[in-house]
């Protein structure tokens, strides 16, 4: 019965040391941004990934939104995540973009919390800028 059990664990890592070939896969890095962060500069490869975690009350109506970003360099990755961080009714949370550098170049990211409004100029509460670089 051992044998048996040494050949199964043994065919199961052959398996598996011959899927990978071999190979070492290029690093990816995942780089996280807060509000204190703004203003700052990053340096990121292509496929690397930057988070962007800002306060936030949606019970407010006070919600932060991409202004300016050259999607030639950096892409977001769909709508932001937000997770409450109180039990209270009206409690704040956190919202978190995600974006993907995608190539070379330099994006002057740029950030609002503001309400939402299609008939008016928009005042924000607060502005959050990063500037990411993306080298090969």
């Amino acid at each position: 019965m051992r044998t048996r059990a040494f050949i199964v664990v043994a065919s199961c890592l052959l398996a598996v040391l011959t899927a990978c070939g071999g190979r070492k896969s290029p690093s990816t890095y995942v780089y996280v941004a807060y509000e204190a962060d703004s203003g700052r500069s990053v340096t990121m490869r292509a496929g690397d990934e930057l988070r962007v975690i800002l306060a936030e009350n949606r019970s407010t109506g006070y919600l932060w939104s991409v202004v300016t970003n050259d999607e030639d360099v950096l892409v977001q990755g769909g709508d932001p995540s937000y997770v409450v961080k109180g039990n209270a009714i009206g409690a704040g949370g956190e919202a978190t973009f995600t974006f993907r550098a995608v190539g070379p170049g330099t994006s002057a990211l740029l950030m609002v919390n503001a309400r939402p409004s299609s008939t008016e100029a928009v005042t924000p509460d607060r502005t959050f800028t990063l500037s990411v670089e993306v080298v090969e």
